[in-house]
């Protein structure tokens, strides 16, 4: 056995016991209020299922299963923490467990925290939300090209993603490499390694998610206030939600790094410590508490008026019931009057989850040192909607419908990514009944009709659901699985 399958196979063991042992003590020193928290932690589901087809999880199963190192989580009831819950290891070599003290990255947690700290210059009369950035970024301006002679970037197009600037995943930088400032990113100048900042499509003309985007929004904060942006968020957001845990520095603080955990790979291999100089786009350290004591703010800031954040008015338009993203993403019905507000992290070996009921004023974080944290955050999230009835964000449950065969038939065919060498799938039908069979399945699986055009498969909480093009005919089918996760695959 090589030294690294030592090694792997010993964190692997030790990830089990630790799982184990810290999920056992919880339940041992619970208080009334964490039973809930128990209860949640067993009752983890898919997003979607069969009705009487489903097999709940625990977090510790799920953790073991996904091979998650730790993960910390924290419940806001009405303006106060209701529970916190801990699990596995924030450093698996030292065997340090994760606490409710534990620093994790919030990667693009990052984002509505800038988002808000620049709808406070709005408040101010510094910045307004629908003028052209370029009037008043000072170190760097927005590129003028054809697809800004219509419409200018503004702040809006910014925090919401539809300012048509391009995408990609900033690179980090190791403790003895020059670190680029925000103006050098944007302008593609050395020490940044990265592209220059372009657009991409007119600005307000469709939704692109953008990190670059929040380094202009940061780069404009800088240049309005002539402060760093650390500074100002510090003054702004950390100070008055109390967020002494959290801090936009570079290289991390020593009182944070001491609480650090590490950041580890979907095969549980450790990431170095890397400096993120994106600091409005990922650059945060921070806990679940802080993280809740500012999605606690926000929402007085709305309900009750409290200007800690922000004024009443901007609240407002930041929950409002509309598509347009003044920092979180939003959930609503005209059915209800719950609107369901969200984001998620992700950096190398970390993925976090914000979420909150602003009807019910609850709110969870989820934080973790994986890669692979997202499925498990996910079903988290849904525990507790199951648990506070938020109904925006409960599993749906998913009873059989009858199909005929002629009505079957418009199904059946090969489909696939596109890609040569890509995996196909292909639907049948036999005795009346559809099925899904693969190169590597020859026999199929039995899809149960749960629409005219949507199939589940029980057994992997997978839907199928065919889809038409102009002329009406088949074209592709988009696949969703228990994690909400979905691609979609084309007729052949």
């Amino acid at each position: 056995m090589s030294g690294k399958t030592l090694v792997k196979a010993i964190v692997l063991i030790l990830l089990t016991v630790g799982v184990e042992a810290m999920a056992s003590n919880t339940a041992e020193n619970m208080t009334s209020k964490n039973k809930v928290a128990e209860k949640i932690e067993s009752n983890l589901l898919p997003i979607h299922y069969l009705k009487g087809h489903v097999t709940k999880k625990s977090i510790p199963q799920v953790m073991l299963q996904d091979k998650i190192a730790g993960v910390s989580i924290v419940f806001i009831d009405d303006g106060k923490i209701a529970w916190r819950k801990v699990y596995g290891y924030a450093d698996l070599v030292k065997l340090e467990k994760v606490t409710p003290e534990t620093v994790f990255t919030g990667a693009s947690l990052s984002k509505p925290i800038a988002a808000i700290t620049a709808l406070q210059l709005v408040d101010q009369g510094q910045l307004e939300l629908d003028e052209d950035v370029n009037l008043k970024l000072e170190s760097w301006k927005v590129p003028e090209s054809d697809l800004t002679k219509k419409q200018k970037v503004t702040l809006r197009h910014l925090i919401g993603h539809t300012a048509g600037v391009m995408n990609l995943v900033g690179s980090s930088y190791g403790t003895e490499e020059k670190i680029p400032t925000v103006a050098q990113m944007l302008a593609g100048e050395a020490p940044s390694v990265d592209p220059a900042i372009t657009m991409m499509a007119e600005p307000g003309e469709r939704y692109k998610y953008s990190n670059p985007g929040y380094y202009i929004i940061e780069q404009l904060i800088q240049d309005v206030t002539d402060k760093s942006f650390e500074e100002i968020v510090e003054e702004g957001v950390l100070s008055p939600a109390n967020m002494k845990d959290s801090s936009f520095v570079q290289p991390i603080p020593e009182y944070l790094k001491k609480r650090k955990a590490i950041g580890y790979s979907n095969e549980l291999q450790p990431y170095p410590y890397k400096i993120f100089p994106w600091r409005a786009a990922g650059g945060i350290w921070t806990t679940p508490d802080d993280l809740a004591k500012f999605m606690n703010a926000l929402m007085n800031d709305y309900h009750e008026g409290s200007n800690v954040l922000v004024s009443k008015k901007m609240a407002q338009q930041i929950f409002a019931r509309t598509e347009n993203r003044l920092g979180f993403t939003k959930k609503y019905s005209d059915e209800g009057n719950d609107l369901i507000f969200d984001h998620w992290g992700s950096n190398a070996g970390f993925t976090s989850y914000m979420v909150g009921s602003l009807e019910d004023k609850q709110g969870l974080v989820v934080m973790t040192n994986s890669d692979n944290g997202f499925a498990l955050m996910a079903a988290i999230a849904r525990a507790v909607a199951q648990e506070y009835d938020w109904k925006l964000l409960k599993p749906k449950v998913y009873e059989p419908v009858s199909i005929d065969e002629d009505s079957l038939a418009r199904y059946l065919g090969k489909f696939g990514d596109g890609k040569e060498d890509g995996a196909v799938s292909q639907f049948s039908i036999k005795d009346g009944k559809f099925y899904l069979s693969s190169e590597v399945e020859k026999l199929g699986q039995e899809l149960i009709p749960i629409a005219i055009n949507k199939f589940i498969l029980p057994s992997e909480y997978t839907t199928y659901e065919f889809i038409q093009g102009r002329d009406g005919s088949i074209k592709w089918v988009r696949v969703t699985h228990e994690s909400g996760w979905n691609y979609d695959l084309i007729k052949y």
